[in-house]
């Protein structure tokens, strides 16, 4: 990919990945282009956590309760959840969790949360110029603070970055600019 415009076009979220290891040279480009996201008085309120196994199993536990939860609320008997349940979950090749430091000021608070989406963005598209594709799960519930040894008073999950190599190739299609852009006198 040549271009950042062909990296942001052509990236898109995905969360199946192909049975292959993210190396932690790509990962490490990533979490560096995370960094220099763009951030108001330099508060760089970005925090990154990479799951270890102990964490992956609690985080595979994690996802497939929450499968069956939601198999539930849409209705499902518990003898299809439960058939469901045996079908093993896919492994994630790499997690990150991503976090803001909470500023006392909620006007700064507002702004770290913002400059820690844009971190979470570089550190999309710069996997993604390593052909590694990319999931950004919401994972602001309480029991993932807990679930990480995290403070709710002092941090605010921002995601839970899942990356691989894609399985298939994904198209997009976007409406027309137009629709998006307001030009006042």
């Amino acid at each position: 990919m040549s271009s950042l415009q062909e990296l942001i076009t052509s990236r898109r979220t995905t969360f199946q990945f192909q049975d292959r290891a993210v190396s932690d040279e790509v990962i490490e480009r990533a979490l560096e282009a995370a960094r220099w996201a763009p951030n108001h008085k330099m508060t760089q309120p970005w925090r990154f956590v990479i799951p270890g196994p102990e964490m992956i199993g609690k985080l595979k536990a994690h996802f497939v309760r929450r499968l069956a939860t939601k198999m539930a609320a849409r209705g499902y008997s518990e003898t299809e959840i439960a058939e469901r349940m045996r079908v093993p979950q896919p492994d994630i090749p790499a997690q990150i969790l991503v976090y803001s430091v909470r500023n006392a000021d909620p006007y700064r608070a507002h702004e770290d949360y913002a400059a820690t989406c844009c971190a979470i963005q570089n550190l999309m598209l710069a996997a993604w110029a390593d052909g590694v594709a990319s999931g950004w799960k919401s994972f602001d519930q309480p029991e993932n603070y807990e679930l990480f040894g995290l403070d709710p008073e002092q941090t605010q999950i921002v995601g839970l970055i899942q990356l691989g190599y894609p399985l298939q190739e994904r198209q997009s299609k976007r409406r027309p600019l137009e629709e998006f852009v307001e030009r006042t006198r």
